[in-house]
């Protein structure tokens, strides 16, 4: 049998790629069926978590690229490479699956208060 190819993401741990990932997934409108990651028409994204699909880059990158049954249209053609590597890196970020010293924050709505914070 040939041996598993592993698809590696131009933009892994690159802190500008990750937060020009988070521009372009709400510039493309992704955030209108996942929500900001938090899930809804969309399955979620944030959190640590086995996607349908795979959570590899290259099983993200062919997910976007793709599409996928049921719901996930296909964005080749629509988004450049490069683009959809940038989003890649951000889908991965909010998963924690890259570096967080590379992960810009959450946006404020998205992020857990503590009881501290609550008082």
């Amino acid at each position: 049998t040939p041996p598993e190819l592993t698809v590696h993401s131009p933009y892994e741990g690159n802190a500008n790629a990750i937060n020009e990932g988070k521009r372009l997934f709400n510039w493309y409108n992704c955030s209108g069926c996942h929500f900001q990651g938090g899930g809804g028409i969309g399955p979620p994204l944030l959190g640590p978590r086995k996607y349908v699909y795979g959570s590899d880059p290259g099983n993200i990158f062919d997910t976007i690229n793709k599409g996928r049954p049921n719901g996930m249209p296909s964005w080749g053609g629509r988004i450049p490479e490069y683009q959809v590597w940038q989003i890649v890196a951000y889908v991965r970020s909010l998963a924690g699956q890259e570096p967080s010293a590379a992960t810009p924050a959450r946006n404020d709505h998205l992020e857990r208060k503590t009881a501290a914070q609550l008082k």
